[in-house]
């Protein structure tokens, strides 16, 4: 019998003792902190100072252009969800860059 035979008929069979009550599904809970509401003009540049990074190599870190952390820092827009979490992670980490490889010095 070949491998994914074998592996289809144990898991019909594992669907077939759920559905009788005779197992639990297997589960993983995951405790995520919500992303910050807002981020301020300040926390942007703070975290860019201490980085040592300038607006352009900081929007590149971020994947957005340089124009958009101009608009940030001078609190015309705010950052969305996603540059906000990458933000807040870097000013927990700020070795984060360098250690996954975004930016090598």
């Amino acid at each position: 019998m070949s491998k994914m035979r074998q592996e289809l008929i144990e898991s019909m069979q594992e669907l077939l003792d759920y559905s009788e009550g005779k197992i639990d599904l297997r589960t993983t809970k995951f405790n995520i902190s919500p992303v910050c509401d807002t981020i301020s003009v300040e926390d942007i540049k703070e975290t860019r100072r201490v980085l040592g990074m300038s607006q352009s190599i900081f929007a590149l870190v971020l994947g957005v252009s340089k124009k958009t952390v101009e608009s940030w820092e001078a609190g015309r827009y705010t950052p969305d969800g996603a540059a906000r979490r990458l933000i807040t992670i870097m000013q927990l980490d700020p070795t984060f860059p360098e250690k996954y490889g975004i930016v090598q010095k």
